[in-house]
């Protein structure tokens, strides 16, 4: 019994780790005003999309509380839904991590657990990948779930569309998943060098 108890705190401690890396490079591209320069300025040819996407990622990231976008109403109402659920996210974020520190104090957390958290991280972006494979039916199933209120469908012509084409979610969502990846391995790399070192004292 003590024995289970403590392989589900293990993992548990290993996935916060996981999530708290994940979500670390999620946030790096949401903020990152120049990445999303780069995939406007590629799948468009509109100057004034730069624009557009300056104000839409102030919104949704609670820096401005107004949507200066000339956006329909249905396109406001779905960016206010964006806007909550990164507003969860970054409340998450910012939980794993006070966990993970106060953990770090409480000298509960070990090499062990930054092992499997490497694991986890690997076949979280491993099984991303192989999604980003069906893409489309990945992204629809992603707005089911989380906007459930039906908001998000809008016609090829409408500006989110033209704005925000689905090539830009498909990179975004690759790039961020390969660096969790390359952390992953990193993290692994690092656990070993660790470990080398403490046997040579």
């Amino acid at each position: 019994m003590l024995k289970s108890k403590k392989i589900k705190k293990d993992f548990l401690i290993s996935l916060l780790i996981a999530f708290i890396i994940i979500l670390g490079s999620f946030n790096c591209y949401l903020y990152s005003a120049s990445f999303h320069g780069s995939l406007i300025k590629k799948y468009s040819d509109n100057p004034s999309h730069l624009e557009i996407d300056r104000n839409v990622t102030k919104y949704i990231t609670g820096f401005s509380n107004e949507l200066n976008v000339d956006f329909s109403e249905d396109e406001k109402s779905h960016m206010a839904d964006v806007k909550r659920l990164i507003i969860f996210e970054e409340f998450l974020f910012t939980a794993l991590l006070i966990g993970f520190f106060v953990l770090i104090y409480k000298r509960k957390i070990h090499l062990n657990h930054f092992k499997k958290a490497a694991l986890i991280m690997f076949l979280i972006a491993l099984f991303s990948l192989i999604a980003s494979l069906f893409f489309n039916s990945f992204f629809k199933l992603f707005h089911i779930v989380l906007f459930p209120q039906g908001n998000w469908q809008f016609s090829f012509g409408s500006l989110m569309i033209r704005v925000y084409q689905q090539s830009f979610f498909r990179e975004f969502f690759i790039r961020f998943i390969v660096v969790a990846f390359i952390l992953s391995l990193l993290l692994v790399l690092l656990i070993k060098i660790i470990e080398k070192i403490n046997h040579q004292q």
